[in-house]
């Protein structure tokens, strides 16, 4: 038996140290600085902590090496010293256990990597397993007696570091720990309670309080021993600083209840200093539950998240699952807070027989009026079911979610997934891009079946149309192709393409997709002048006008507008046999061409 199980065992709990964050903040150390690299540039200052906390009454110290991970490490260029700052760190726990003479235990810190997995993010599975086999073994070969890995908000990245861990270090035993809302479904942890950690649980995210009902749910659930490692409350800011507020008394006083509650595992987080842990230390010598044996568990079934009866289907899903012809028209949103232009284009697109609007979502990096806001105004008021353009731009996977369940509520139903234009092309802005549009489809089926990104139960499905987008004028068409393969993998219903004026051109980018197991629209964008063709096909990604066509609108002067009425329509009827619809794009505002177009196109099919 490893120690750190036999001390659990013989102990009843074991107290963990409070937060290396704080300390060092409280100590000097700037608040943008990389906190692991102080191991390299000032380790008797994490010496000089990590025997305070011991001094404290800690039974196991954890090294500073929480964030040492070459994604974190990147944000700060010291990528290329993870392993060194690892091995610092274990060093220096190391050397501050033995110069207390204490028989405190050090636990190697392991943070999630900072990014998304796959199939949420971009970072593939197999380089994650690379990364943490590579910390992992670090940390095993500079001493240390076991693993903590904690603050995790995905459980399939911790049941992935976990395994690794399980693999590479199989003699050291491993504390694994969720950043957990108090509400959460803690049955999400029986994956990785499978792997046989010495102990599960929750660290961060909140205070006592949150964490005792936390406590008692993985109890219930019989998912122990229990780690529970809180928070100083939540934090706020004074005069540049993050305080919190709850003091050590406070934590004293939850000591009994949580080791009542079936933890066996404590500790502080984000907020706690040696003070908090020497209160807690004295709470827990003087508890008599921490040796007493613990009630069975009652184990409790995961709740499914399917619902007794899903939202309806949109109105788009209906049709194209009925094989109609559907067309959408382009709307664009206002760059102030004025709809009214926007609600009378969409007014004069329904009277012209347009199914559905497609609603930007601040194209071209430009600041303009919320998609979803718009999205519901069109519906709302005009009674068009729209299309909602979603990017990932401006979001990060937390504001994806809120939006899109927001969306859901307001009767939403149809999304496109796409990673958006990048701000410099736009209104002073910095992307995002925490997902690509892959992830975020991920993100939407997720929804779809009642689950969040990191797969925690939400409760009822949500009932999005996912669509995607593609473009046929790509230059390397097999990776376009590769990718909207994966995008039909992850969940899309549907997919648009960027507007094409070249008939040859779309068949051959249809011959090398081959048959596409969902439906498509083909992107139609009217031309108004000569100088209009030459600005699309010279300064917009992605769009590539032919010089006949470019010829064609110059030589028609005063009426370029109604030539580039009668190419979308004649492209429109040659194209229409290999595509489901039509997605129209109007270029300035110019809703009455495309109303033109939508009521040629509706002459045409019938």
């Amino acid at each position: 038996m490893d120690r750190f199980t036999a001390r659990l065992e013989e102990r009843g709990a074991l107290l963990f140290d409070g937060a290396m964050g704080t300390e060092l903040w409280a100590r000097g150390v700037p608040p943008d600085h990389c906190l692991e690299e102080v191991n390299l540039s000032d380790p008797s200052l994490v010496r000089a902590i990590h025997r305070d906390y011991i001094a404290a009454g800690a039974d196991v110290i954890e090294t500073n090496t929480f964030g040492a991970n070459r994604f974190r490490l990147a944000e700060h260029y010291l990528e290329g010293r993870g392993r060194e700052i690892l091995e610092q760190g274990a060093k220096l726990a190391v050397e501050a256990r033995n110069m207390s003479g204490r028989p405190v235990l050090v636990a190697g810190s392991v943070g999630p990597l900072g990014k998304p997995l796959e199939p949420i993010g971009a970072i593939k599975l197999s380089a994650a397993e690379r990364i943490y086999g590579e910390i992992v073994e670090s940390l095993a070969e500079s001493g240390v007696d076991l693993l903590i890995f904690e603050t995790f908000t995905s459980v399939g990245e911790l049941e992935l570091a976990v395994r690794v861990a399980r693999e590479a270090a199989h003699q050291l035993p491993v504390v694994a720990c969720m950043s957990l809302d108090d509400d959460a479904d803690v049955g999400i942890l029986r994956a990785v309670s499978g792997l046989g950690p010495a102990a599960l649980g929750f660290n961060c995210g909140s205070g006592p309080q949150a964490a005792l009902q936390i406590a008692r749910r993985l109890h219930e659930a019989g998912l122990g021993p229990i780690a529970v490692i809180p928070n100083a409350g939540l934090p706020q800011r004074v005069s540049g600083r993050l305080v919190y507020a709850a003091g050590p008394r406070y934590f004293a006083e939850s000591v009994e209840p949580l080791l009542q509650a079936g933890a066996r595992v404590l500790g502080g987080c984000c907020g706690t200093r040696p003070e908090h842990i020497s209160a807690m230390r004295a709470a827990l010598d003087a508890s008599r539950n921490a040796g007493d044996s613990i009630a069975p568990a009652v184990r409790v079934r995961r709740p499914k998240a399917e619902s007794e009866s899903n939202p309806p289907a949109s109105r788009l899903a209906a049709s194209l699952a009925r094989g109609d012809f559907v067309i959408s028209v382009e709307l664009t949103p206002p760059r102030g807070v004025d709809p009214k232009r926007m609600l009378d284009g969409a007014r004069l697109l329904k009277e012209a027989g347009v199914d559905y609007a497609n609603v930007t979502d601040s194209a071209m990096a430009r600041v303009r009026m919320g998609v979803i806001t718009c999205s519901a105004l069109v519906q709302q008021q005009v009674g068009l079911e729209a299309i909602a353009h979603f990017t990932t731009r401006d979001r990060n996977v937390m504001a994806i979610q809120s939006e899109l369940i927001g969306a859901h509520a307001l009767g939403i139903r149809n999304i496109l997934c796409l990673r958006g234009d990048p701000p410099k092309a736009g209104d002073n802005a910095v992307g995002i891009w925490e997902v690509n549009s892959v992830g975020l489809i991920n993100i939407v089926a997720n929804l779809n079946r009642g689950l969040d990104a990191n797969a925690s139960p939400l409760g009822q499905p949500a009932s999005f149309l996912i669509g995607a987008a593609v473009n046929p004028n790509a230059r390397d068409i097999r990776r376009e192709i590769g990718l909207l393969d994966r995008k039909v993998k992850a969940g899309a219903g549907f997919v648009v393409t960027q507007p094409i004026y070249e008939l040859d051109a779309f068949e051959r980018f249809l011959e090398a997709a081959g048959d596409l197991p969902i439906p498509l629209l083909v992107g139609v964008l009217p031309l108004i002048s000569g100088r209009h063709a030459e600005y699309l096909d010279n300064e917009v990604p992605g769009i590539t006008v032919p010089d006949a066509i470019k010829e064609r609108i110059r030589a028609a002067g005063e009426q370029a507008a109604e030539v580039g009425v009668e190419i979308a329509v004649e492209f429109l009827d040659a194209a229409r046999r290999w595509v489901r619809g039509a997605y129209v794009i109007p270029s300035h505002g110019r809703y009455d061409l495309a109303a033109v177009i939508v009521q040629r196109a509706r002459e045409m099919v019938g």
